[in-house]
């Protein structure tokens, strides 16, 4: 397993780098500068030989993580060798307020203040992304919303833990394109989002449960794993006990469920009891769990598609929104008010229907 670990200058690579246990770290700059020591008098060109140079010597390497750079600026030095040498890209984003205070402070890196911060980091983010959806890589957005950066690492290393164990958004959404594909015979079939899509309510709003880890508006797996670590926690506190059904005062959206004529498959990071329970109901297969994220369900749809499965997905926010733009028929639900989720506030919905 190869990780790289990308972010802004001065984001805290090195930090979490310094306290990393089950794999070799490797810092990206050192290696460049052995390969060549006046690598930063180099050209552009020679820079992005050297990188490549790099990436080929560390292709036969495993079970590392190192630290690298998407772009400085304008100037993207991400190559395909970095591509293909990574298994799973880490991105580690931190409040743009705090990164340009810490340029500010920084002689080195004083001159990235040039820059927007707010939309490189957005731009490293989306790009990373995208180029993970095109090649079927694991990648997960590092963020902590409430602080706007990690001033205490553990949480990311017992996620980086969890990787080293085999926790993969991209080998589970596999595992359940392969069951969808066991379990019917029907060439389209529909993927449902479960809260606020076949159901009117939130279902964690049930045992009243709330959560700041989405505030960042990523949804990749490293806030599916926060979300279901938080939610267990949060159950085990209060001692809560599923109900059946009929006594979870959950209501359908039934005008949604009269839409779907083809086998449906239920795709949720909601709570598994709960959800079990609705699933049962509904008579409809589900996929639940902590490996549930935006790019899970986006994958789903991409391996389903590629066994020549015309897929039909319904969702409601941003947790959706890739699964809804890779389908065939993307439909997003707005509030009875009309209005779409605030998570798809700046997100570009053309060629998905809104119902």
């Amino acid at each position: 397993m190869r990780i790289g670990l990308y972010g802004l200058p001065t984001a805290g690579k090195t930090f979490i780098l310094d306290a990393v246990r089950n794999f070799e770290v490797l810092a990206g700059s050192s290696l460049l500068k052995t390969l060549t020591p006046d690598f930063h008098t180099m050209t552009v060109e020679e820079k992005t030989h050297v990188r490549k140079q790099l990436a080929e010597q560390l292709r036969d390497k495993d079970n590392f993580i190192m630290d690298g750079h998407y772009s400085f600026g304008d100037e993207v030095v991400f190559t395909d060798e970095d591509g293909e040498l990574y298994d799973i890209f880490l991105y580690l984003y931190v409040d743009p307020a705090i990164l340009k205070k810490r340029m500010e402070d920084s002689v080195r890196n004083r001159k990235y203040l040039a820059f927007d911060i707010e939309k490189w980091q957005t731009f490293e983010v989306e790009a990373l992304r995208r180029y993970c959806h095109e090649h079927n890589k694991d990648f997960y957005v590092l963020d902590n919303p409430e602080k706007g950066y990690f001033p205490d690492v553990s949480i990311v290393l017992k996620f980086i833990d969890s990787l080293a164990a085999g926790y993969s958004c991209v080998s589970y959404a596999r595992k359940c394109a392969e069951n969808i594909l066991k379990n019917t015979v029907a060439r389209m079939v529909c993927l449902a989002d479960g809260d606020k899509t076949l159901t009117i309510e939130d279902s964690s709003a049930v045992w009243g449960y709330k959560t700041h880890i989405f505030d960042g508006n990523f949804y990749t797996g490293f806030q599916a794993w926060r979300h279901n670590r938080e939610m267990t926690d949060f159950l085990r506190f209060i001692d809560w006990t599923c109900q059946p059904f009929e006594k979870l005062g959950i209501h359908f959206n039934c005008s949604i469920l009269e839409r779907i004529k083809v086998p449906c498959f239920i795709l949720t990071a909601g709570q598994y009891g709960i959800w079990k329970e609705i699933a049962n109901e509904l008579k409809m297969p589900m996929y639940c769990g902590e490996q549930m994220s935006a790019e899970t369900k986006y994958f789903i749809a991409k391996f389903l598609q590629e066994q020549g499965i015309r897929i039909i997905a319904y969702g409601d926010s941003m947790n959706d929104y890739y699964m809804l733009r890779r389908a065939d028929e993307g439909y997003l639900i707005a509030k009875a008010d009309g209005t779409l989720s605030r998570s798809l506030k700046y997100m570009d919905t053309e060629g998905i229907t809104i119902v």
